[in-house]
């Protein structure tokens, strides 16, 4: 997993997972359903469209889980996300937090799957750009990505074994 972040004014960052078990068309056909992170994200308990066509720009959804750095007395952690533009033949979608209660003031981020020249597999590429977010150091929030960005590989992998295990099988 490599890690870029240089903070400016704001908060940027880039995180990487590499996942070895999939090609980058693999990969897509899996993350690009925008209301889906609950699937792949293990600290997203729920995750579902609360307005606009689902995969289409303008498109929001809501995404709750346990954590809430922000305000720990807050039984959930909550944001509303809209997906700002999708590109099928880049593998990749932008989108911004629009509401939340986890601290955030202004957040953007890329979500993308690349090819990974140093393996046969591919590369989830997390992107951001936000204002400092409420609870969290800029290298607290990097490495809290990095964690999310491999959970996702891991449970991407985990699906196309299984999927090729019962293709095998």
């Amino acid at each position: 997993m490599e890690t870029k972040a240089q903070p400016k004014s704001g908060w940027e960052g880039t995180v990487t997972a590499r996942i070895r078990a999939a090609t980058p068309e693999q990969a897509w056909s899996l993350l690009k359903d925008f209301c889906s992170l609950h699937r792949w994200v293990p600290s997203v308990r729920t995750c579902h469209k609360l307005e606009g066509v689902d995969g289409q720009p303008g498109c929001v959804r809501y995404c709750g889980g346990p954590l809430n750095r922000s305000d720990p007395t807050q039984p959930t952690g909550w944001s509303k996300e809209r997906l700002l533009a999708v590109d099928h033949a880049g593998r990749s979608y932008i989108y911004e937090i629009v509401e939340t209660n986890k601290g955030f003031a202004r957040y953007r981020a890329t979500f993308a799957v690349a090819p990974d020249p140093g393996c046969a597999g591919c590369c989830l590429v997390w992107s951001f750009a936000a204002d400092p977010v409420e609870g969290w150091t800029h290298q607290e929030f990097v490495a809290y990505l990095e964690k999310l960005a491999q959970g996702v590989a891991e449970r991407v992998e985990a699906e196309i074994g299984l999927g090729i295990a019962s293709a095998d099988g």
